[in-house]
């Protein structure tokens, strides 16, 4: 479990949406992903140097603590993890970005501490969603713990009755995501391949507050998430498209595609917050149809 927990959230430097990235975040992500976290941190110590802690020296070490977690270099994570609990003590809207960097970061060097548990992970991640506010951070927090604990598990409530009893392929997406857009080629292709089998497919995304990154209301939101959907995903035809929050947050969608499996008795087979290859979709849903 471990192992694909990590696995996964290196997949999600790719996916994550970064929110007023700058250079200095953008670089750090691209030294990271390359595996190169001492560059990274290079650059983030020149950047304090030259302008001190401001909200984008945060987001980078932020990402700075997770790629030290997920490379197994623990004493940085720490050290780095503490800086940003001393930065940021609470939730606030202008640093919810690397706040949530460090509960995730903190979370996950519970459970990699703990062996074969999860216990003190969960706790920690259960504690820190009663606190949270911002919808972007619940959804943060609710993604790691179901990447800890949904598969296997009944799935939340969806928002259609029309799901009951039957096999859904759920797609989480935002109508900004380039890599959900980046998908629709071949999900188009699977879902017209697995329809005819009974499969109900539900796209489902929540509001977001912004249209072009300029603040929106409801309603301009909702006819952006209409245009995007018609230009975009066409081959789609007769999924249902649902603007849910409550949905999308208990569903974790901090990072955009997210895919969930759930099964006719309800269960959910597949959770995985990144983009997935069609012939992977494909022989997902080959064993969950053949059930």
């Amino acid at each position: 479990m471990l192992k694909r927990y990590v696995v996964l959230w290196f997949i999600c430097l790719s996916c994550a949406r970064v929110l007023f990235a700058g250079p200095l975040v953008s670089g750090v992500r691209s030294k990271l992903a390359a595996g190169d976290l001492q560059s990274g941190i290079a650059a983030a110590e020149d950047y304090k140097r030259a302008t001190g802690v401001d909200a984008e020296y945060l987001n980078a070490i932020g990402w700075i603590a997770r790629g030290a977690q997920m490379l197994d270099r623990f004493d940085l994570a720490d050290r780095y993890l503490a800086e940003l609990h001393r930065e940021i003590p609470a939730e606030t809207e202008e640093l919810v970005v690397p706040f949530g960097a460090a509960i995730e970061v903190e979370g996950r060097l519970r459970l990699a501490r703990e062996g074969r548990g999860r216990g003190a992970a969960l706790r920690y991640f259960d504690g820190a969603l009663a606190k949270a506010k911002d919808p972007a951070l619940r959804a943060r927090i609710w993604k790691n713990i179901n990447l800890l604990t949904l598969e296997g598990s009944p799935a939340p409530a969806l928002m259609n009755e029309a799901t009951k009893g039957k096999p859904v392929l759920l797609f989480l997406w935002a109508n900004w995501c380039g890599d959900c857009k980046a998908q629709a080629p071949s999900l188009a292709r699977v879902w017209q391949r697995y329809r005819s089998k009974g499969l109900v497919l539900v796209a489902a995304t929540r509001y977001y507050g912004t249209v072009d990154e300029k603040p929106a209301t409801h309603d301009e939101e909702k006819a952006r998430v209409e245009q995007v959907w018609r230009e975009t995903y066409a081959g789609l035809d007769g999924g249902i498209v649902a603007i849910d929050d409550d949905a999308d947050i208990r569903y974790g969608a901090s990072a955009t595609p997210t895919f969930v499996l759930i099964d006719r008795n309800g269960i959910v087979r597949l959770y995985t917050p990144t983009r997935l290859s069609e012939e992977e979709l494909s022989r997902q849903l080959d064993a969950m149809l053949a059930e």
